[in-house]
């Protein structure tokens, strides 16, 4: 890392998180990690080279990469003993610039993520707490009836659970467990394993392909429950760029949305192809001159809405890309 002689605090800040990375086998000082196959990892290395920039902000507050990898430690430290690699810890965050720490916290402890909204059904959360073997819940949105509350840690409470009804292992290398789609109403729904390197693999194909870095900014718009939302936090957070926080109200009005792109000047916007749609109704006569890249994924791309929004002019500079499978430009 860079001298800050005019910032000891930040000096001694960044020899603890050295010594975290030396513990974890990393080289702080070197160009890339020595392990690449895991996001709590990788996150690591990024703070360890930009521990000062602002990691991401909602409409109220921000986080650096360090204050997030400071708290996401603190989160791993208390869930010591309580979890671990074969288990899964559900996470029900807020959408909020400190939501990739309590991920990030649960990895470090080798345990998979299920990712929970608050405001979810409750019957549902149990339901996929179950199925997951999680015993173990870290939250910034309320707790469920029977979940005991043992630590804090920021804004976040970690409580346990009774015993899990349905145990299952859960395989090291999974990094989520992926909520059910819905899109099959005769089949009971039931979590499924996403591994590290399915997210890092979409990531190590966008980022190089972008030419992104620490200078742009990205939207975090889908809920973590979604497998777009697992992938589109880390494109911003593994490459030491910013991600803007999309708050659940503002995700819901397209126009509002709109304003947001243009006040935070983001660079590189991720979205279902059905909420693009939207996007590109409520933003006409809008300017997003700082919008470099539209990622589209996950849905069927529609021909019409693609053109509607060339023909707009709303972000001359943007490249419209499908990134479902192999990046393509549209």
């Amino acid at each position: 890392m860079n001298a800050t002689p005019d910032h000891p605090e930040l000096d001694q800040l960044s020899a603890d998180l050295a010594g975290l990375l030396g513990r974890i086998g990393l080289d702080p000082s070197g160009e890339r990690p020595t392990r690449r196959d895991r996001i709590d990892i990788r996150f690591a290395a990024a703070a360890a080279r930009h521990p000062g920039r602002v990691a991401a902000q909602d409409s109220e507050d921000q986080a650096t990469y360090l204050e997030l990898d400071w708290l996401a430690d603190d989160i791993a430290r208390r869930l010591s003993g309580r979890t671990g690699p074969g288990s899964a810890v559900a996470v029900r965050a807020q959408r909020s610039c400190t939501a990739a720490a309590a991920v990030v916290g649960a990895m470090r402890t080798g345990a998979a993520v299920l990712p929970l909204e608050p405001g979810h059904n409750a019957g549902l959360q149990e339901f996929l707490m179950r199925d997951a073997g999680a015993g173990t819940v870290i939250s910034d949105g309320g707790l469920l009836r029977d979940e005991i509350p043992v630590a804090k840690a920021g804004r976040f409470v970690i409580a346990v659970r009774p015993e899990a009804a349905v145990r299952r292992e859960v395989p090291p290398e999974t990094a989520f467990l992926a909520l059910p789609s819905g899109d099959d109403p005769g089949r009971a729904p039931a979590v499924r394993p996403v591994t590290h390197l399915d997210v890092l693999s979409w990531v190590d194909a966008c980022v190089p392909m972008l030419e992104t870095g620490p200078d742009d900014v990205w939207t975090y718009f889908h809920s973590l429950s979604l497998d777009l939302g697992m992938r589109e936090m880390w494109g911003p957070l593994l490459s030491g760029g910013r991600a803007v926080v999309v708050e659940r109200e503002t995700a819901s009005d397209a126009r509002e949305f709109a304003r947001l792109l243009a006040e935070r000047e983001v660079t590189v916007l991720t979205q279902l192809p059905s909420a693009f749609s939207r996007l590109t109704v409520a933003a006409r006569g809008s300017s997003l001159p700082a919008l470099r890249h539209v990622l589209l994924s996950d849905e069927r791309v529609d021909a019409p809405v693609l053109a509607e929004w060339r023909a707009s002019g709303i972000a001359p500079q943007a490249v419209v890309r499908d990134v479902s499978g192999p990046p393509t430009v549209l």
